[in-house]
This record gives structure tokens, C-alpha cells and sequence, in this order.
């Protein structure tokens, strides 16, 4: 076996209620380093683990760390890609990425401004192990690259949850944005996807002024393509920018949607700047994503380790946030962290994902709201202003259709009330939790009062995404049901017991099971 070309500094110190491991890692000479592992044998051989894929939705669920999804191999790397940070694993091992919950304790990565890190048990001897994705980087002799700090505790696992998250807030850069003000609005996307039109639009947006719905956001399908947010989809000529005016007009606030680091094969971005995307190891354009409801085919990934890159999405989101969109819901943004072969080859994923964010952030400015979606959570704390923490709700209640072993992420509701519940230890510590929206028209009834009970009591972001139209007065009645809960559940969550039945979340000693 060739020795390793570069050397690792340790030290581990008490922080809370448990340990901190800072490692650095030293080139001993010019080198590649594609990951860094470290044994956790204070957590070793758990019984049942809470799995998490790296992005909003992906895979959460509580299980054994054997029941590793072996089907999951046979799927392609962009469909494993997609769904977690380490494609290897996939199939072959369970945990978490960022951080593991297991009933035992915790153990997880203090930011993600650095690399993607996992933190895995082995589904024979149990071993509990955090892996830093570095990415094969490339590191000169006598160069050193600190990894973001590891955490690792024993005891209760729900309070160890939320302690651990407090911990990772505090370590942001600039520190997270979990302060700001959650309006409750409406998108498009659930009643017409990618076939709205203005007019839908204006319609839903007169009942949104007469019920105090604060923001009315555009979302997919006003674009001619994936990549081109100012070439107009057929009867949205000029209409983007007069809907700005249109939606402040009627007091409230203009949101739209893009999806920042795709680029459709069909559209002008790509024909003009092929050289911006990250190419699979075969050489050929990185495929990203398929048949996103507009059509086109495949979208690529940007590479976001080029300088014009970045400076084609700052100038991209000040152009939109010019027109007077001041609230931005960007989506599939896993894809700037894929694996592959990008122009800077001493960035990890990570740097290159987080770079991308900061573009986008740099474009809109500090005041303006910026909500992730498909996002890998480390690199965008202290960026975000809130992020998804489910799959699509999707006017369904169970999912129609998944990949192979990833269920759990498939659009239903049933999938993105599972995952808000789990994940509510992050509301109003790393940002503010968006469970997607709420549906009140076409889910069974029984379906229909869980979503609300679960949005009603995750936090603060409350979207409807119905025909307006279709609202008598029992659905305005929830509106304003809801819109009162979360006023007063609005602060930071905790889970009390991440794996018992039911669940009870809580705030301030205030406590909803779920």
C-alpha cells in the first residue's frame, strides 16, 4: 500500500456536553486527498440510527444500521448523487450526512464551509466513523487544510440533537440567519407546475391581497429554459417584470424561482457557455437533473469554481432582484456539490457549492429573503434565510413513484411531514424551517389534517399552493388557524426522543406530538 503523501494533527477538547476534534491535515509532499475518516468508538454499535441523506430531500428515516438498501447500488451516479453526499455509500452503508443521531448520542460536523462530511456505521461490527469528503484535492508540499470541526457526545439523544445544532449555528461564518421574518405566501407551483400562466397568477393574487397572504411567488414555467430567467416561456413575454410591479401594487411581496447552477441542454446558457459546466470523469457534461416539468431534457451542473461563473450569477440575481423580486426561492442546488471534474481542483464540493451561494447572495443583497431548496445543508449556513427540509409535498399522500431505496424522498406528503418532524431541532438555529407547502384542496381528509397539523406546528413558514379560487370558508378558516399557531410556535424546536411513538416536538416547554 503507497503511503499517504500528506501528515493529520489532532486535538480534541470539551466543549459542552461533549468533545470537539480539530484536525488539520499537512502535505508532506505535492498530493491528492480525496477524504479523511475518523473513528467515533464512544457511539459504536448502535441499535437504530436516524439516516439522512445531505440535501432537503433526501432520505430521513429511523432504522437499524444494517438495513443498508443494497437496491441502491444497481441505481446511476446521478440518482445516488442526488440523494447523498457520498455516492460510495449508497447502498453499502447507513448515517448521516452532516451529522448521525443515533440512540446513543450524536456526532457531527460543525459546518460545512470546508468539505461534506458523513458520519456512517458499518452494517457488521458497528463502528461508527466521520468521513471528510475532500474531493481528491490538490494540496502543495508543506500546505495545510484544516477540516471543519467534528462534535461528538453520549447520553440523550434529543437533547444532544438540539445541542449539537446550537453548536453548528454558532460556528457559521458571519453566523446563521435564523432571525428573520417567515411571511406567510403562496406559489404556484402545486396547482399549475409548470404550465402557470400570468393570468393564474393575477387571479390567485387578488384573494392573496384580500386575505393578507404576504407574498405571491412565480415558480417554475415562466422560463423559456432551464438557465435562461430572461428569455420568456411562450404567453410570459415582458410578463415577469410587470408581475414584479403587479404583486407590490397589491401589498405584497414579489417571490420568484430559479434554480441557479443548472444549465438545460437546450438552452441558450449552455450553447453560449459550454465550458461552464462540470464534466463526469467520462468527459462529457455532468447531467444534474431530468425532465424537470417544463421539459428539456437533461439540465447540466455549473461549475462554480469559475470566476465567470460566479460573476454570471451575481449579475443574474441583481438583474432579478433589480426587477423587484426581493424574495428568492432557489432550487436543485445539490447540484454545484456533485461529484466531478471542475476547473479548480484544490475546491471540494463544498467550497464549490458554498461559493455559488454567495454569489447568489452577493446578487440580492443582505436585505433581500433567500430560501434553499435541494440543498446541501452545511455550506449554506449563514447564507440561507430558510430552507426546505422535506421532499415535495405533492398533492398526493403516499408516493406514487420512487428511485429504488429512497422512498422516503420521493414527493407525497406523508415523505415531507416525516422529514420536517425529524429535522425540527434546525428550525431558528441554522435558519428558518420550510416544511413545503400546505394543501387544502386535494389531499384525503385524514392526509389534509396531518399536513396541517404538521405546518401548524414545525415553525413558521406557512405557503399555500392551491387555486385560491377553490377556497370557501372552512379552507380560509385553517388559514387563519394555522397563521395563529405559528405565531406562537414560532422559536426554536426540539424533539424530546428522536426515536420514540409519537414524537413530541417542543418549544420552550411547549410541546405538540406529531
Amino acid at each position: 500500500m503507497t503511503e499517504p503523501g500528506y501528515s493529520l494533527s489532532r486535538h480534541s477538547s470539551a466543549d459542552g456536553s461533549g468533545t470537539r476534534i480539530d484536525v488539520v491535515v499537512r502535505a508532506e509532499r505535492d498530493t491528492t486527498v480525496d477524504a479523511v475518516s475518523i473513528a467515533v468508538a464512544d457511539l459504536a454499535g448502535p441499535e437504530t440510527i436516524l439516516e439522512q441523506g445531505y440535501q432537503s430531500w433526501s432520505v430521513v428515516r429511523r432504522c437499524r444500521p444494517d438495513d443498508v438498501r443494497p437496491e441502491r447500488l444497481s441505481l446511476p451516479d446521478t440518482a445516488r448523487g442526488m440523494h447523498q453526499a457520498c455516492i460510495g455509500d449508497a447502498g453499502a452503508r447507513v448515517g448521516g450526512d452532516q451529522f448521525l443521531v443515533t440512540d446513543g448520542g450524536v456526532a457531527g460536523w460543525l459546518g460545512g464551509t470546508q468539505h461534506l462530511g458523513t458520519v456512517t456505521v458499518d452494517p457488521v461490527d458497528g463502528s461508527v466513523v466521520a468521513t471528510a469528503l475532500l474531493d481528491d484535492i490538490s494540496l502543495a508540499a508543506g500546505e495545510t487544510f484544516a477540516l471543519d470541526p467534528l462534535w461528538v457526545a453520549t447520553g440523550d439523544p434529543g437533547p444532544l440533537y438540539s445541542e449539537y445544532v446550537d453548536l453548528w449555528a454558532a460556528s457559521a461564518e458571519g453566523g446563521a440567519r435564523a432571525a428573520g421574518h417567515a411571511p406567510v405566501g403562496w406559489c404556484s407551483w402545486y396547482q399549475y407546475f409548470a404550465s402557470v400562466t400570468p393570468d393564474d397568477i393575477r387571479r390567485n393574487l387578488k384573494l392573496c391581497a384580500a386575505h393578507d397572504i404576504e407574498l405571491v411567488q412565480i415558480d417554475d414555467g415562466y422560463q423559456s429554459a432551464i438557465g435562461d430567467w430572461f428569455d420568456a416561456a411562450p404567453g410570459w413575454e415582458g410578463a415577469v417584470s410587470a408581475l414584479a410591479v403587479e404583486i407590490a401594487e397589491a401589498g405584497c411581496r414579489p417571490g420568484l424561482w430559479t434554480a441557479p447552477f443548472l444549465a438545460g441542454e437546450n438552452s441558450r446558457l449552455y450553447a453560449d457557455h459550454p465550458d461552464w459546466v462540470v464534466r463526469h470523469h467520462s468527459g462529457h457534461p455532468l447531467r444534474a437533473a431530468y425532465n424537470l416539468e417544463g421539459g428539456g431534457g437533461w439540465a447540466f451542473a455549473l461549475d462554480t469554481t469559475q470566476a465567470e461563473v460566479l460573476d454570471h450569477l451575481r449579475d443574474l440575481y441583481a438583474r432579478l432582484t433589480a426587477l423587484g423580486y426581493g424574495y428568492h426561492k432557489i432550487d436543485f442546488c445539490y447540484a454545484a456539490a456533485l461529484e466531478g471534474s471542475r476547473h479548480d481542483s484544490s475546491a471540494t464540493r463544498a467550497q464549490a457549492l458554498r461559493a455559488g451561494l454567495l454569489a447568489v447572495r452577493d446578487g440580492i443583497g443582505d436585505d433581500a429573503f433567500l430560501l434553499g431548496c435541494g440543498c446541501p445543508f452545511g455550506p449554506a449556513v449563514g447564507i440561507v434565510d430558510a430552507m426546505r427540509v422535506s421532499p415535495d409535498v405533492a398533492p398526493v399522500w403516499e408516493p406514487a413513484a420512487s428511485w429504488p431505496g429512497y422512498r422516503e424522498s420521493a414527493p407525497a406528503a406523508v415523505n415531507a411531514i416525516q422529514a420536517s418532524v425529524l429535522r425540527a431541532p434546525l428550525h431558528r438555529r441554522l435558519w428558518i424551517n420550510d416544511p413545503d407547502c400546505l394543501l387544502l384542496t386535494r389531499l384525503p381528509a385524514a392526509g389534509r389534517d396531518a399536513l396541517v397539523h404538521a405546518v401548524a406546528a414545525s415553525g413558521a413558514f406557512v405557503v399555500l399552493s392551491d387555486d385560491l379560487e377553490h377556497y370557501g370558508a372552512d379552507e380560509w378558516a385553517i388559514v387563519d388557524r394555522v397563521r395563529a399557531a405559528i405565531a406562537d410556535r414560532d422559536r426554536p424546536l426540539d424533539i424530546a426522543d428522536p426515536f420514540a411513538d409519537p414524537i413530541v416536538v417542543s418549544g420552550q416547554a411547549v410541546g405538540w406530538e406529531l
